[in-house]
């Protein structure tokens, strides 16, 4: 059962909809009568994702409103698609934490996950009382939605205790983190190595590429255009991947990823196997091991190496 968090001024959130496979969390700039029309979409007998997306779609580009959208795929590998835009969010809890926003996005970020255990839905701008009420199915005034396992940030660690406990916890250190989102200023958690670590892009094909200074890839990136960066053209018979397709700078232990305006986006699978598409200028945080697909058989890999 989802639970909400009634907002203290109803009439500057939004309507927070549970269907039988669909969660939904939207702006109030909907309006009433779009409201009822995405609950009868999400409530179809054949209700898909994409029924519910071209619904709040057809407002226009310009009127979209701020909303969070989950969908259970499959139950029994607890698999769901999610879109957010705007000042909404979305949090997956599981073995791995990833957290979806829209911010600076014109449409929607989409992206996927399995084996979700926790799902929080938000809209900024509202304070939310801090009682959670249920929400089996149905609509309530809310601009907050949460089910399952939610878990809340860890605590800040003290200064003073920061050398102690990197130095004795060394082996605790999980570097797993997931890929965070697919929109400007998207964040997670990336755990900081207690020593220095060398970070390469492997380029198939294209070779190996330190990450000193940032990368732009494309399939003739101007260097005028960037500088201070390293430019690397890569091969593209069908020009699958842009003249200036993404930029990629280190950032601690995360590799930060800027969609540069390319076409066709680039696909990022995650070390657990993930997927979410970046693109319309979009950027995403992002750890070891995640694979970049540009198109056209061009595949980079953000690996640690001694």
């Amino acid at each position: 059962m989802f639970r909400y968090s009634p907002p203290d001024d109803a009439q500057r959130t939004g309507f927070a909809m549970v269907a039988d496979r669909f969660a939904l969390l939207v702006d109030a700039a909907v309006g009433d009568e779009l409201a009822t029309g995405l609950w009868n979409a999400m409530t179809a007998p054949d209700a898909a994702f994409e029924d519910v997306l071209s619904l709040i779609a057809a407002v226009g580009i310009g009127r979209l409103p701020d909303f969070a959208l989950v969908e259970l795929v499959d139950a029994a590998s607890s698999s769901v698609s999610v879109a957010v835009r705007g000042t909404a969010t979305i949090d997956l809890h599981g073995p791995q934490r990833s957290s979806y926003a829209g911010s600076g996005v014109g449409t929607w970020v989409e992206g996927s996950a399995q084996h979700v255990a926790g799902i929080s839905l938000g809209l900024a701008g509202v304070l939310s009382s801090a009682v959670l009420l249920p929400l089996g199915r149905g609509v309530a005034r809310a601009n907050a939605l949460e089910w399952g396992v939610v878990v809340s940030p860890a605590p800040a660690v003290p200064a003073a205790a920061t050398a102690r406990s990197v130095a004795d916890d060394v082996d605790d250190v999980d570097d797993s983190t997931v890929l965070g989102s697919r929109r400007p200023g998207a964040s997670l958690p990336v755990p900081q190595a207690p020593h220095a670590r060398r970070y390469v892009l492997r380029l198939t094909p294209g070779g190996e590429h330190t990450l000193e200074r940032p990368v732009v890839l494309g399939r003739a990136p101007r260097t005028a255009q960037h500088p201070g960066a390293r430019t690397v053209a890569v091969a593209s018979p069908r020009k699958e991947v842009s003249g200036e397709h993404l930029e990629a700078r280190l950032e601690g232990d995360a590799l930060v990823l800027r969609d540069l305006g390319s076409t066709n986006g680039t696909v990022v699978r995650q070390p657990d196997g993930g997927e979410v598409l970046l693109r319309g200028g979009a950027s995403a945080r992002v750890a070891p091991g995640t694979v970049l697909d540009l198109g056209d058989g061009v595949t980079v890999v953000f690996e640690a190496v001694p």
